[in-house]
């Protein structure tokens, strides 16, 4: 009798050592998986990251002649950009400008806002797209800053002020959308930079053309402290080619009201296999002028969740609106559209 208790006894050890190894050798092999899975996750974001900031020696070699040949019968030099010095003094913007100011910058400016320079060819050819709704006084501070400040980069531009109508809430997005539908129609602009009207950049050497890939231009702003917000926030000026903006089929069409959309649009273009590129922040910086805040959009989180579902039916692509006025006015050219 006692033998065979001895026996269960020493079965029911075995038994409870066997047990014991096997979680130990489990818990050690999670652990071992979850350690290389940890090392695997850096190592992809330290090789791939999300977002490239670019040195300021190396702005040059980033940047892409986005001219398509316009001015081959022009006999010529090609125009130099501007040298990279990072002790450039900061431009200062002025909050609110004058008629005469005004009249003085209408005397250089083609009509319908373009201007190139004469003496050399542009490397760059850009279309500054700006979103805009009943904000007057902005609009002409924003004309007066980016025609002074645009001339001194040797770049050929076009300025496209996009307006929305009343008859809905305002949705950046789509607008940016509009307005690149509507200049490729009728430009060979190959550099889109898509613009908050109230951005005003303080810094020369933030050249107003593309680089190698989707730049964040305004990543240093005043009422931030110049400082990013969030890591990958991707709103205010962004600068994309005509190849970039197509690969990620622009901006959602669906935010209406205030946020989300530049957000959608950062993971349209790392879902591309692009990633983000900003200059340092001594050069992106701006400063903001004031204004009231819209209304936030409700249904920003849910459509961001559920963006993925949708890059490739709502875009640019899928934009819809009515065309209502396209005019070529002195300081730039007005797209009034109902959306």
């Amino acid at each position: 009798m006692t033998n065979s208790i001895n026996k269960s006894c020493k079965m029911n050890l075995i038994l409870k050592y066997i047990k014991r190894k096997l979680l130990m050798y489990w818990i050690l092999r999670v652990c071992v998986i979850s350690i290389f899975l940890v090392i695997g996750i850096v190592a992809y974001f330290i090789l791939f990251p999300s977002i490239i900031y670019i040195n300021s020696i190396d702005i040059p070699s980033f940047l892409v002649k986005t001219s398509a040949g316009e001015y081959e019968l022009l006999n010529i030099s090609t125009c130099p950009i501007v040298e990279i010095n990072e002790e450039i003094s900061l431009i200062n913007v002025q909050k609110t400008v004058s008629s005469t100011q005004l009249d003085f910058i209408k005397q250089s400016v083609s009509s319908g806002g373009e201007w190139m320079p004469k003496h050399c060819i542009p490397q760059h050819h850009t279309a500054i797209i700006v979103c805009y709704r009943n904000r007057t006084e902005q609009l002409l501070t924003f004309l007066y800053h980016m025609h002074s400040f645009l001339q001194k980069q040797n770049i050929h531009y076009q300025i496209y002020v996009i307006e929305q109508t009343f008859d809905a809430e305002f949705n950046r997005g789509k607008l940016f959308n509009v307005g690149y539908r509507e200049v490729t129609m009728r430009s060979l602009a190959g550099c889109f930079i898509f613009h908050d009207v109230d951005l005003m950049p303080e810094n020369i050497n933030n050249i107003y053309g593309c680089t190698s890939c989707p730049r964040h231009m305004s990543t240093s702003i005043n009422v931030f402290n110049y400082k990013l917000p969030y890591y990958n926030i991707f709103g205010g000026a962004i600068a994309m080619t005509r190849r970039q903006f197509h690969d990620i089929n622009g901006f959602s069409n669906v935010f209406y009201g205030w946020g989300g959309e530049d957000d959608d649009l950062f993971n349209r273009v790392y879902h591309r296999g692009y990633r983000v590129c900003r200059y340092p922040s001594f050069i992106s910086r701006y400063t903001m002028l004031t204004h009231e805040k819209e209304t936030p959009n409700e249904n920003r989180m849910k459509y961001l969740r559920n963006g993925p579902k949708r890059f490739y039916t709502d875009g640019v692509d899928s934009v819809t609106y009515n065309l209502i006025k396209y005019e070529q006015l002195p300081l730039y050219t007005r797209i009034l559209v109902n959306i």
